[in-house]
């Protein structure tokens, strides 16, 4: 899509946070895009609306896992125990039937090997059941994939060549939304970038003044 084609003046928006108005704008570009005859279409944000729609869906994916996550340990403890160490009488906690063979060795400690694998592995079928109900391992994996996709569209939506100052802002809007701490962060090279973006999106005639977002 050819810059000439976005030089229409938009009015001047508050943005305290130019992301929002970045997505503002380029789901407007698109919509007028897709409003066009076949094959007249910008690569790059065919892109970034495939990622953008994988970016909330992860964002999604990890509150839903993160809920579950609070309402599993709510129900049940995690499974681990605690031993006594055989070398200096400390107490270690551990979650694997390894981790306590390692920590007690010997034939002195034959019993105490025991009774923690049993304790820990009644702590795990109480957990498995838990988590069976609640769902959280399988929204773990839900986020994991969706995790994947994201990344996967992030690569693609770099590797496009952007042939406008449009193409440009959606490839920088990717950049700060995964990459930024924060939307306001003040370290290098957030601010900049920041910077770099609403220049872009003057450039197509959106100016944001301080205040508050759309």
């Amino acid at each position: 899509m050819a810059d000439s084609e976005n030089s229409r003046t938009l009015p001047a928006i508050t943005c305290r946070n130019p992301l929002q108005t970045t997505e503002w704008f380029l789901a407007r570009n698109i919509a007028d895009q897709e409003r066009r005859v076949a094959g007249v279409r910008d690569v790059v944000l065919i892109r970034w609306k495939a990622w953008m729609l994988a970016f909330r869906e992860l964002g999604h994916r990890s509150c839903e896992q993160q809920e579950l996550e609070s309402t599993l340990f709510a129900m049940v403890p995690a499974a681990r125990v605690e031993i006594q160490l055989a070398d200096h009488g400390g107490v270690a906690v551990v979650s694997t039937i390894k981790e306590i063979q390692d920590k007690l060795r010997g034939v002195n400690f034959a019993d105490a090997r025991a009774n923690a694998a049993a304790e820990l592995l009644a702590k795990r079928r109480r957990w498995d059941a838990a988590d069976l109900s609640v769902g959280y391992s399988r929204a773990k994996q839900a986020e994991s994939e969706a995790s994947i996709v994201e990344e996967q569209l992030a690569a693609e939506l770099s590797e496009a060549p952007a042939m406008s100052t449009v193409a440009a802002a959606a490839k920088l809007h990717c950049i700060l939304k995964r990459g930024a701490p924060r939307s306001d962060s003040k370290e290098f090279p957030w601010p900049q970038l920041s910077a770099m973006l609403v220049d872009l999106l003057a450039m197509n005639g959106v100016f944001c003044l301080p205040g508050r977002d759309r």
